[in-house]
């Protein structure tokens, strides 16, 4: 064979292997480090070693390979050559190929994160109340302006923790707030541009909901103790700041007062007891009851009583006691049931003495509709 088939086949030879070695992560040199420091979670190879003696790319495929987790902050780990050597071969790196210089081991530190020098202290509950009361009177005033009807309507407020203290340093003369929607019971976000301590313009978030002022019942003239309240005898009025009331009407209509309320004053439900039908010392007309046989008598009363409540009966002659249940206005029944709980027959229906139009006993003991009547509204309480 000539020298020249000779060399034409070495030649060959040496094209396929460069080929089948080109996809091989290769690499002349790496040389270690004596300290690094890492701002990851995980310490690269790059981090730790210098690789040399390889094209771009697989310098850059070495230099991405993970070793281990980094150490904790403010803490030093040592990673040896034996590691490095046992980490690479189990990535699959040819350690024949490699060439590993430097020192022997590697000294490894998470770097350490830049702290504000000065931190802003927490805002106390009580100052977080005194800056959303501040933004609210604002808003309050300047929904006025925007909406006829604002007055019908609250205001709460809700700022971000870290804006209390800019808040409550600021200037509210110069607190300019972004389109707000008429929309109540939902949560908005405006946006609050104002001028700090310093004369710096500031933006912050506000929250802010609208909730309706629901009008409340009150007194139309002065009411005395004992009286059994009636539809003409109240108004509708809108309730001070954090003043609570009635705002359903048969709560109050056609029951008493334990107490006097003066004109315009809120009428409240601790002022208010059920009308007794039966009151002590009336002569009450008691009834039993057995099949179609009814048994009627007189007895005078020991107590009051609402409709359905227990109460004591004693004879007007003699010593006769017994317990009977209210049916009616100075009527009682023994074995009382209510109308709604007697069983209809086909042929017979028993009715209580409770039964009748469903209105009010006023003063006289007359019974009454309140639907009748109409409560009007005026401006303010007492």
């Amino acid at each position: 064979m000539s020298r020249f088939w000779i060399s034409s086949i070495l030649g060959v030879l040496l094209v396929f292997s460069c080929l089948s070695r080109g996809g091989e992560v290769h690499a002349e040199i790496l040389r270690l480090k004596a300290t690094a420091v890492v701002d990851t979670p995980v310490v690269h190879l790059g981090d730790i070693a210098d690789v040399l003696n390889a094209d771009m790319e697989q310098i850059a495929r070495m230099k991405a390979m993970a070793l281990q987790p980094a150490p904790p902050q403010g803490r030093t780990q040592v990673i040896t050559i034996s590691q490095i050597r046992s980490r690479l071969q189990a990535l699959g790196v040819d350690l024949s190929q490699l060439e590993l210089t430097g020192k022997s081991q590697v000294r490894v530190s998470l770097k350490q994160v830049d702290r504000p020098a000065h931190r802003v202290p927490l805002a106390t509950q009580q100052e977080m109340k005194k800056a959303e009361e501040k933004v609210q009177r604002v808003l309050a005033d300047w929904l006025k302006k925007i909406f006829r009807d604002a007055n019908r309507f609250s205001v709460t407020i809700r700022i971000p923790h870290d804006d209390v203290q800019m808040i409550r340093t600021s200037n509210p003369a110069s607190y300019r707030f972004s389109k707000i929607d008429r929309i109540l019971g939902i949560e908005q976000e405006l946006t609050l541009d104002l001028i700090d301590s310093k004369g710096a313009v500031r933006q912050t978030r506000v929250f802010c909901q609208l909730q309706n002022i629901p009008e409340i019942l009150a007194a139309k003239y002065t009411l005395n103790k004992g009286t059994v309240i009636r539809a003409d005898d109240l108004i509708w009025v809108k309730p001070e700041k954090n003043q609570t009331g009635i705002t359903d009407p048969q709560l109050v209509i056609s029951r008493e007062l334990t107490r006097t309320v003066h004109q315009s004053h809120a009428i409240r439900s601790q002022d208010l007891i059920e009308v007794p039908l039966i009151r002590d010392g009336a002569i009450v007309t008691v009834s039993a009851r057995r099949g179609g046989i009814t048994v009627k008598r007189e007895m005078r009363a020991r107590g009051n009583g609402g409709l359905g409540d227990p109460i004591t009966l004693i004879a007007l002659e003699g010593r006769d006691r017994l317990t009977a249940t209210v049916s009616g206005y100075n009527q009682a029944e023994v074995n009382y049931r209510p109308a709604n709980e007697i069983q209809r027959d086909s042929r017979v229906q028993f009715i209580s003495g409770a039964t009748g139009s469903r209105g009010s006993i006023n003063r006289g003991g007359v019974r009454r509709n309140p639907a009748q009547s109409v409560i009007r509204r005026v401006g303010g309480t007492r």
